[in-house]
This record gives structure tokens, C-alpha cells and sequence, in this order.
């Protein structure tokens, strides 16, 4: 099959043929014998250029001669500009225009930098007309009932897509009583979970049971901080045709190791904290032109889920017990895709169901330790454009026990201040000259990752088991 390049050097030998032809024809004194010229005529080249616009009997232009002669001694020189500037001009011309056709000129082309990303999931006029004909997905958005304004939001921000969403009441963490906890929570997620972690859990675990009890093939799922890119509907339509046959869930958006081609070592940090990283399906992590495997995502602000999916979720998480995405997406039995050009983000300025707003003097510690750390180029690079939404996301929740009050109190562990003391300790070795600070660092992240893997149920003794010799080798050595 041609490409692009022979497509387009193709287009432009036939445009300066036809130049040729439209000179022979409006110039035919351009085209005289050789006689009229006063300085021999050399030899035809053995192998004439493409374009030559030499007569019959020879060159226009002596190749042996670095100075093109004068008006005087060739009155028909005008003429043979004339021919040669048209030749040229309507090449140009005819190559512009099958360029441009072709997309050479198309200004959204781009190179992988920071995001490796594809071109743009567009869809042609033609397809899209038998696009829209087809149903689309029921499309679900999860919203508290106490959320009036997010909702309001969702409003605008579908209507001017002409997105007809249906909201789904989300469930209140707060709100559940203590048997419908000892009911639907682990252990685990009741101690250690903060109740808007429990409630978005429960909320996407109510949806899987019912796409899964309604036998619904295909199902969008919003949540109510979503923004979604332009032509939502056509291009989620063109990517459910482009999924492989055994897709369960595909994220419209996604955060976190989300690397279309190859997920660079420091980034797999995240994925040693949380578990669940998924490996590449080949050289690289693209399974077609607009979808691919990610390593591991997070985030459940716009995902598709198949009916199969939806059971497989259902089975594996009967419970809530942490994050849910962090939970979900680790499965190793999921069949997870993703797309590389998202459909779809979240407002990163707001708050959300499982984390707040931190506080000014917070604000100015973040800036100063994220920055200087280069945890915030890590978030930038993981779809989290804004570092204060990743300071303020809880890891987990301590439980703090007061002597004669039935209320439950939680020391909410954020991702920003535990990691930054981590880094803040492994840095103590410099001055000190010494890697003890280096080994209680590594036994502090070994404590917080296996409290992290137990609860989100991605937990390996061998990674574990690991660091905690390694960082007791260095304490007591070091």
C-alpha cells in the first residue's frame, strides 16, 4: 500500500510534467533548435533530472557554465524562465494540495514529550454520520444528593455537548449505620478508610451490580467533577469499535502511571507504593492506533465498563476496602484498557469525596517540598496538574482511641506530608554523612506501602520482605 511520501513525490512529478506541458504549450519559440545559441551545446546527461525542461536536441542551461547567460545573447531567455517558473509553480501547487489532504499540514500533530499521546481519536464526516445513527451507551454520573452545585455543573458542562447523562445517587460514607458497615466493609476499610473513601467505593460497586442485574452490555461512567474533552459522543462511539474483543473496563480518562509507550523506572515508583502494575502487552504498551494497557492508572472520574467487566468487579470486590480505583484497577484478572487520547478529566481544583483542602501554611510547605523534591514533576507527568489535589489525597486513616466517647476519631495520613518526610529523612544522610537516616527512611516507606498493599488487596510478601531488609541492613551498618 503507498505511503504518504509516495503519494505526495508522486503528485509533485505529475505537477511539474504538467507545468512542462502547459510551457511547451503556451511557449513553443522557447523550444527552437539548438543553433540559435551562440556557445556550443553540450551533451545530454546520461541520466536526465526529473523536470528537465531541455529541448530535443539539448540543455537549456549549459551545465558546464556556472553563470547563466546574458538577455543579449539568448533573446529567448524570458520565455524559458517563463515555462521553467510555471513548471514549477504548478508542482508546488499540485503537492500543497495532496499534502494538506493528506494531513502533512495538520497542526495537532505531535511528538512525545512529557505525555506520549496518539493522534487524536477524530471521526472522518462519513463515519460520523453512521456513528451518531448507532445508540449510545447509557451514561450514569454519580452525584450526592447534598451536591446540588456539582450536579448544576455537570449541567452546563453536558449541555454544551448535548450529553444526555442520568444521575445516579452516590452513597453517603457518613451516612451508613454500624451494620451496614460490618455488612459491606472489610475490616480493614472500616479502621483505616475515611468514610469518603468508603462511600465512593460503595457508590461504582453499586453500579457494577446493577449493569451486571440489567444485563447492560455497554455503560459510561462519570462522576460529577468530570470535564469532558470535545465530540465526547462520536469518539467514545469510534473507541468502543476500536476495543479488543476481551475488554472489560477502558478508562476515558486516567491519572497515575499512564505512559502510552514505555513507563519511565522513577514512575514505577508509584506503582511499588500501591501495587497492581500491569505489564506490557509488547515492545510497547499500545494494543492499536488509540488504545492501550496502562501500567498503573487511577481515577474513576470516566470509564467504560462491559457487562463482563462489571461481574468480574463485582465478584472480586464484594466489599469496600480502600480506594477505589487503586483496588479495581489492580486486579490482575481485569481485561483494562485505556484510551491514549483521554476523552475526559477532572477538576483538579476542587475538592473531592476523599480528600479536602489543605490549608494555607500547607500550601507553602507543599510548594517548597514538592517542588525541590521533584514530586511535583511526578504528578504533572501523571496527569495531576495541580500538586495540592495530590498533597491533600488520604493514604489511610490511623484510628485514635478516646477513653469514654463512642465517636470515632481518624489521623487522616495525606500523600503529600508522608512523602514528603519520607524524602525529607533520606536527605538527612547528606549532612550526616552517614546512611542510617537512608535505612529508617526505607523501613518508614516499607510500613507505609504494606499498609497501603493490605489494604487495597494488592499486597506481595516479596517486595515487602525486601525493603525491610534492606533498610534494617543499612540502619544497623550504615
Amino acid at each position: 500500500m503507498p505511503t504518504r511520501r509516495t503519494v505526495g513525490a508522486s503528485a509533485a512529478v505529475l505537477g511539474m510534467c504538467a507545468g512542462a506541458r502547459r510551457a511547451c504549450r503556451f511557449y513553443p519559440s522557447a523550444w527552437g533548435s539548438s543553433e540559435a545559441f551562440a556557445v556550443p551545446t553540450p551533451q545530454r546527461s546520461r541520466r536526465p533530472l526529473i523536470g528537465d525542461l531541455s529541448g530535443p536536441t539539448g540543455d537549456v542551461f549549459p551545465q558546464e557554465s556556472s553563470v547563466l547567460p546574458s538577455a543579449d545573447l539568448f533573446p529567448r531567455e524570458s520565455s524559458v524562465l517563463r515555462s521553467a517558473w510555471s513548471a514549477v509553480r504548478t508542482g508546488a501547487a499540485v503537492t500543497t494540495a495532496v499534502g494538506v489532504a493528506l494531513g502533512w499540514a495538520n497542526p495537532r500533530r505531535r511528538v512525545c514529550g512529557l505525555y506520549p499521546r496518539s493522534k487524536t481519536l477524530a471521526v472522518a464526516d462519513e463515519s460520523a454520520q453512521s456513528l451518531t445513527s448507532e445508540a449510545l451507551p447509557p451514561i450514569w454520573v454519580v452525584n450526592l444528593d447534598k451536591s446540588v452545585g456539582r450536579w448544576a455543573k455537570c449541567g452546563d458542562e453536558f449541555g454544551k455537548q448535548n450529553i444526555k447523562a442520568e444521575r445516579f445517587p452516590a452513597t453517603l460514607g457518613k451516612a451508613m449505620t454500624d451494620e451496614e458497615l460490618e455488612e459491606n466493609v472489610t475490616f480493614g476499610g472500616r479502621y483505616f478508610c475515611t468514610p469518603g473513601m468508603i462511600g465512593c467505593f460503595m457508590s461504582h460497586l453499586r453500579i457494577w451490580q446493577k449493569v451486571e442485574s440489567e444485563k447492560l452490555s455497554t455503560v459510561v461512567v462519570l462522576e460529577d467533577d468530570v470535564v469532558c474533552y470535545p465530540n465526547f459522543n462520536q469518539r467514545v462511539q469510534a473507541l468502543i469499535q476500536e476495543l479488543p474483543d476481551d475488554w472489560d473496563v477502558c478508562l476515558l480518562g486516567t491519572v497515575g502511571c499512564i505512559a502510552t509507550e514505555r513507563e519511565l523506572f522513577f514512575m514505577k515508583l508509584y506503582s511499588l507504593m500501591s501495587g497492581g502494575g500491569r505489564p506490557s502487552p509488547g515492545k510497547t504498551r499500545g494494543v492499536s492506533e488509540n488504545v492501550y494497557v496502562p501500567h498503573r492508572p487511577a481515577g474513576t472520574h470516566a470509564y467504560l465498563i462491559s457487562q463482563r467487566g462489571a461481574s468480574k468487579l463485582a465478584r472480586l470486590c464484594p466489599k469496600a476496602r480502600y480506594h477505589v480505583d487503586l483496588t479495581a484497577w489492580g486486579r490482575s484478572e481485569l481485561n483494562l484498557y485505556a484510551a491514549k487520547e483521554q476523552l475526559a478529566t477532572q477538576r483538579f481544583d476542587d475538592d473531592t469525596t476523599v480528600s479536602k483542602e489543605g490549608a494555607p501554611w500547607t500550601k507553602i510547605f507543599l510548594r517548597w517540598c514538592l517542588d525541590i523534591t521533584g514530586l511535583s514533576y511526578m504528578a504533572k507527568r501523571g496527569g495531576a496538574p495541580c500538586p495540592a489535589w495530590t498533597w491533600t489525597i488520604a493514604c489511610f486513616a490511623i484510628p485514635i482511641y478516646i477513653p469514654f466517647s463512642s465517636k470515632r476519631r481518624r489521623l487522616i495520613v495525606e500523600m503529600g506530608p508522608s512523602s514528603s518526610i519520607f524524602v525529607l529523612i533520606c536527605l538527612a544522610s547528606i549532612p550526616l554523612r552517614s546512611l542510617k537516616p537512608l535505612g529508617f527512611g526505607l523501613l518508614y516507606f516499607t510500613s507505609m506501602i504494606t499498609t497501603i498493599r493490605w489494604l487495597a488487596g494488592t499486597s506481595n510478601i516479596m517486595v515487602t520482605a525486601f525493603l525491610a531488609v534492606l533498610g534494617g541492613a543499612l540502619l544497623k551498618f550504615g
